[in-house]
């Protein structure tokens, strides 16, 4: 996979740049990365000139949802039935072409909001297999030791692409808008945003297919329903038989069904309501968080690991400082201050989700990281379209009433958690026990003799 002497050299954080497996995605990513941030912000500002609703954003984004949420779990058999590095260079191909397509109907004018529901649609099936693929490939390429450091770059380039891709979409947005009227305004900068997206797609592409990795066994069993069906099931059962991932599934729950929704519609209306420059004012605040995600990944990678039973506790304190950010969000009149708090957050959750995917990836098999992934993904981007269309159709009555309500949840479930040992360790006594129930490999599909 990797010789030890390529990982003996230069600072810890970027040794895993000396393995060109690794800096081939890495270098890849970037652009992919920038161009989604980019559509982060073209996309609702797309919704909102279209129709002006928020339930009309909540529900784009549950479309978008509901399908990633349903074919999650097989997007993680998918993946470890023909490799993360095929399922990544599937779902680009199939990416690009639907933001070329989003791109050309905007330009032209023809645009209708079921188009943007059929795009959501389609994309958010692509996202079920891209995720679990995502997470899965990385093991595959560096040494455990590695991890941390690896997938701080990752999620590095990610967040710097989140701090730079916003204010550079509202920008564009801004500087080509065609006038105020709702229906036609901003719509020639949103469709050269998802241009630039398509082109971002072209880079990963072309990296992704310069990767060379080592052959894996070849399943023996007929590829149908019934065996993607069975090795689905593996990953929900492995899943739940470990008591520390299935305390994290339940965690991600809570961080999706009361952030994820109230921050993708909310931040986006309280822009559009509250502060001048709406488009700008929603890329400012989003690239603060960026920039704050940024450092917390930069320290993730740089530190020394904690103990896997502080894991538990640093996820609960990362879900406290978002409830704050919300809080705050809802009060404030002042750009700069939504700014301050959407850094903070960032930092947390930044920091965090390095030590949680690192953690993962050393304590899960390789042959059902991608099942085992994809179950935890449902937690965590599944009930996106719960929430969001909770979101959107609360925020037509009352943007502060959300936003305060979420982030107080928020605090008050993370606090009373905190209080229970077990949730609060993960089940884990010391740095060195892993847990009574630990992940086994189960791959039926495959032949060890192969």
């Amino acid at each position: 996979m990797v010789d030890a002497a390529d990982t003996e050299s230069g600072l810890k954080f970027f040794r895993p740049l000396a393995i060109r497996n690794f800096r081939l995605l890495w270098i890849g990513s970037a652009l992919s990365m920038l161009g989604g941030q980019l559509t982060m912000i073209a996309f609702p500002w797309l919704v909102l000139r279209l129709t002006g609703d928020s339930f009309a954003m909540g529900a784009v984004l549950a479309a978008s949802g509901v399908p990633r949420a349903l074919l999650m779990i097989f997007g993680g058999a998918f993946t470890d039935r023909f490799t993360p590095l095929r399922m990544l260079i599937w779902m680009n191909w199939i990416r690009m072409a639907l933001m070329l397509i989003l791109a050309t109907l905007v330009f032209t004018g023809t645009i209708e909001m079921w188009m943007v529901f059929a795009v959501a649609i389609v994309f958010g099936a692509a996202d079920a297999f891209t995720c679990p693929a995502s997470s899965a490939i990385l093991p595959r390429l560096l040494p455990p030791e590695l991890f941390p450091p690896g997938n701080s770059l990752v999620q590095g380039m990610g967040q710097l692409s989140q701090m730079l891709g916003p204010v550079l979409g509202g920008l564009i947005i801004a500087y080509f808008s065609a006038g105020d009227g709702m229906a036609v305004g901003d719509l020639l900068g949103i469709s050269i945003v998802f241009y630039l997206d398509a082109f971002g797609f072209i880079i990963a592409l072309i990296s992704l297919n310069m990767m060379r990795l080592a052959p894996e066994a070849a399943p023996t069993t007929a590829f149908n329903v019934g065996t993607i069906l069975q090795s689905s099931w593996q990953g929900v059962v492995a899943t739940w038989n470990d008591f520390p991932v299935r305390m994290l599934a339940c965690m991600f729950a809570v961080f999706a069904l009361f952030f994820r929704g109230p921050y993708l519609v909310g931040i986006p209306m309280l822009a559009h309501s509250r502060f001048e420059d709406g488009a700008l004012s929603f890329g400012l605040i989003s690239s603060a968080f960026g920039v704050g995600a940024l450092i917390g990944l930069l320290l993730a990678g740089t530190l020394r690991r904690p103990a896997d039973h502080h894991i538990g506790l640093l996820l609960l304190a990362d879900i406290v400082v978002l409830g704050i950010g919300l809080v705050a969000y809802a009060f404030t009149t002042h750009i700069e201050v939504a700014m301050l708090f959407s850094a903070l957050s960032g930092v947390a959750d930044g920091y965090v989700i390095v030590i949680i995917i690192s953690f993962l990836q050393i304590r899960i098999p390789q042959a059902m990281l991608g099942r085992v992934m994809s179950v935890i993904m449902i937690f965590n981007m599944g009930l996106l379209p719960l929430s969001a269309a909770v979101s959107g159709a609360l925020i037509r009555i009352s943007l502060e009433s959300v936003l305060l309500g979420a982030g107080c949840i928020l605090i008050g479930l993370a606090l009373v958690s905190s209080m229970v040992p077990k949730i609060r360790t993960l089940g884990l006594g010391n740095a060195s026990d892993t847990g009574d129930n630990t992940i086994e490999s189960v791959d039926d599909d495959i032949d060890p003799h192969t």
